[in-house]
């Protein structure tokens, strides 16, 4: 039963990706779309583009990874920032391919080499999430003011409004399972008194960590990185707009609207955001800044495929570097 839970936590999200993704190219010519992209990717200085795309990318990790000690400081244990940066680094390779899977992934490799609970870590990965989620929510505020007339529209009076309508049912239809999917695990779980007593004693742990946001010293600077963090999502996705000729005149709100839209896009249970992003940033582009569909949809196969090649080089450096810290320390340990 385990081993098919596992099957299925893979392909379920897998599929709903690769039909999003199908969604997204639908009637488009993908000859286009390649030709497009390839003439994007014929000229140096647009390599330049996305490899410092990339370079701000990793910085948003690095950065995740240096705040995260700020957390972890006010329950007296020592990391160092390599080993967080690493694990952050390390949480978002393994997200690319099971969606979620990388905030316990992180937390567990951190636990490997610094001793700090998984529990007290996984309670830091949430407010981490509850962060993000305010910040992403005042975003989505700032774009609908910014585009309010074509957002009015394009929701309210055109017909499409009846697609988005099936669309938003298919999306709470797969939240719903993998709610019923989790509450049959949960159940599992509080079968038997030690079950209870087990929860109820991590649950401490984990709230534990999650209330340490209240007791930390560095309170400016962990407003700082916070800022920084998304301030490297925005300018990732603003420097890829250099790459087409026909966005060259977008400005920094645009740059807003699409980072804010393509992260919407991965709240969706997809590996690594695939097929949600590209879906996402396609509406943006085409349908609120009047880029044709090919050039939306080369867009997000862009900056979707960049960002995925820097998670998967620097996620695998980040596990490695992970891995044999971890086994140095085993060794260690029994010499002693």
């Amino acid at each position: 039963m385990r081993y098919f839970d596992k099957i299925l936590n893979f392909l379920l999200p897998l599929i709903i990706g690769i039909e999003l993704l199908i969604l997204v190219i639908g009637n488009n010519s993908p000859k286009e779309i390649l030709l497009i992209l390839q003439d994007v990717l014929k000229s140096p200085s647009n390599w330049i583009l996305i490899i410092l795309s990339m370079s701000i990318g990793y910085l948003s990790e690095v950065l995740r990874g240096i705040r995260w000690k700020i957390l972890i400081n006010p329950i007296g244990y020592k990391v160092k920032y390599i080993d967080l940066i690493n694990s952050c680094a390390a949480g978002y390779m393994f997200n690319a391919v099971i969606p979620r899977s990388g905030e316990l992934a992180r937390c567990t490799m951190l636990n490997k080499v610094s001793s700090v609970p998984i529990t007290y870590l996984f309670g830091h990965v949430l407010i981490e999430r509850v962060i993000d989620l305010i910040i992403l929510s005042f975003c989505v505020l700032i774009c609908i003011g910014y585009k309010w007339n074509i957002i009015y529209s394009y929701f309210f009076e055109h017909i499409i409004i009846s697609n988005f309508l099936k669309n938003l049912l298919i999306y709470v239809l797969i939240i719903f399972i993998f709610l019923s999917f989790f509450s049959l695990f949960i159940r599992k779980k509080i079968r038997s008194d030690n079950s209870i007593k087990w929860m109820i004693k991590y649950l401490e742990k984990i709230k534990a960590g999650a209330l340490s946001i209240f007791n930390i010293k560095e309170k400016k600077m962990f407003v700082f990185y916070t800022l920084m963090i998304w301030f490297c999502y925005l300018f990732m996705t603003f420097i890829c707009f250099w790459c087409f000729k026909s966005m060259h005149q977008f400005n920094i709100m645009d740059g807003l609207l699409i980072m804010t839209i393509g992260g919407i896009g991965m709240v969706i249970p997809t590996p690594g955001g695939m097929g949600s992003y590209h879906g996402a940033v396609f509406i943006g582009l085409h349908s609120l800044l009047d880029q044709s569909a090919e050039i939306a949809t080369t867009f997000g196969f862009l900056v979707h495929g960049a960002q995925t090649t820097m998670i998967i080089i620097m996620g695998l450096i980040g596990f490695i570097m992970i891995s044999v810290k971890k086994t140095y320390n085993l060794n260690k340990y029994e010499r002693a």
